[in-house]
């Protein structure tokens, strides 16, 4: 856990590192700190990554998983569009819509398995998962455990140390 929390301050105060890069860290820690149920990743499938109206944040999370493994996994980024977020994310990251569209997009994700964040407001409100916020010009971000729990997934004690609940 120190470790992290050294390397997302270092990320965070490193004065070449993009935001589409810090939060690409942000979002490989917590598929990192998740635990997802034994009949949704395949064991010889890859843990799915989703990206919803963000290219450059696709392309810094792309980079930050490339060669790493997670639990046994390979990690694939998927760039999709906001009409069909559905198809088999195990984490899904939407960023450049309306909190309506990201109700929408999220709508048929309510009890599934994913890992929803964004960085829309008031969307952890609307049911998703990990809100990306900025606080005194440092990046944060909220859980919402009981959409964590709805979705069946275990998030760490470890990454909820460093989150605001709601």
């Amino acid at each position: 856990m120190i470790a992290m929390l050294l390397v997302l301050r270092a990320l965070a105060s490193a004065q070449d590192v993009t935001e589409p890069a810090l939060k690409a860290a942000f979002i490989y820690n917590f598929a990192k700190f998740t635990e997802w149920p034994a009949d949704v990743v395949p064991d010889s499938g890859p843990l799915v990554m989703c990206v919803v109206g963000d290219a450059a944040v696709g392309d810094a999370l792309e980079r930050a998983v490339k060669g790493r493994m997670l639990a046994g996994h390979s990690m694939v980024v998927s760039n999709v569009a906001s009409a069909d977020p559905q198809r088999v994310c195990h984490v899904l990251y939407v960023s450049g819509v309306t909190t309506d569209q990201a109700a929408r997009v999220f709508a048929g994700l309510r009890d599934v398995a994913v890992l929803t964040i964004s960085d829309v407001e008031g969307f952890t409100e609307r049911g998703g998962i990990a809100q990306f916020f900025f606080e005194h010009g440092q990046l944060r971000f909220g859980i919402h455990l009981e959409s964590a729990r709805r979705a069946r997934l275990h998030i760490s004690s470890r990454l909820l140390e460093l989150a605001k609940r709601k």
